[in-house]
């Protein structure tokens, strides 16, 4: 009883392995949008169908700009793919993070719960946090 008790208790502090990476590839001003174009790589075993998401674009403590939405869409593993945000009216050579925000999350056929593909974000600087949307 023990023993199944400490195996719990390593299987839950075992941080879960990352398995879609981020990277800001380009930014941009088109008309008075902000770009960002951002990879997705996808580093699991299993083929991603889709993650449509938008960025929240912070200075500091404080949120400056939403970008549309984009999708990723069936990323093979270990292959990548881009798609590019655009924020209306930010400043962008200011922006200091972006928060990814998920809105539909698709692995297979079938749609998954989006805290599992917010789960599954490798995240570094500039990006901050990846959340479903409610």
């Amino acid at each position: 009883m023990m023993l199944r008790g400490a195996v719990a208790l390593v299987m839950m502090a075992t941080p879960v392995m990352a398995e879609y990476r981020l990277e800001i590839t380009d930014t941009g001003k088109r008309d008075y949008y902000c770009t960002i174009t951002v990879a997705l790589t996808n580093e699991s075993a299993e083929p991603l169908t889709e993650i449509n998401a938008f960025f929240l674009n912070y200075i500091g403590d404080t949120q400056v700009g939403r970008s549309k939405g984009a999708s990723f869409f069936n990323v093979a593993p270990g292959a990548s793919a881009r798609a590019t945000f655009e924020t209306p009216n930010a400043p962008c050579g200011e922006v200091e993070r972006y928060d990814m925000v998920i809105g539909a999350c698709r692995l297979g056929a079938s749609f998954t719960d989006k805290a599992i593909c917010a789960g599954r974000m490798a995240l570094t600087a500039p990006f901050g946090d990846a959340t479903p949307l409610d």
